[in-house]
């Protein structure tokens, strides 16, 4: 794995780790009220994850689309 891969695997997991303990340490503590807004907040952050976790897929598709061509062109 290349070293920009690692440190997204690492960021990634990061993030989540934080959330998990973000949450376990508020939800005991704040008003119903707060709790909607950290969810809403805890979605969008998920919801910013999956962006760039489609992004990444997105480039994957278009190398390997990209390896397929060339390989179809040198026949």
């Amino acid at each position: 794995m290349t070293e920009k891969r690692e440190k997204i695997m690492e960021l990634t997991n990061s993030l989540l780790d934080a959330e998990k303990a973000f949450t376990e340490l508020v939800f005991g503590v704040v008003p119903e009220d707060a709790r909607k807004h950290i969810n809403n907040a805890r979605r969008e952050q998920l919801l910013a994850l999956r962006s760039l976790l489609d992004a990444r897929i997105a480039t994957l598709e278009e190398e390997k689309e990209g390896e397929a061509k060339e390989v179809n062109i040198e026949e």
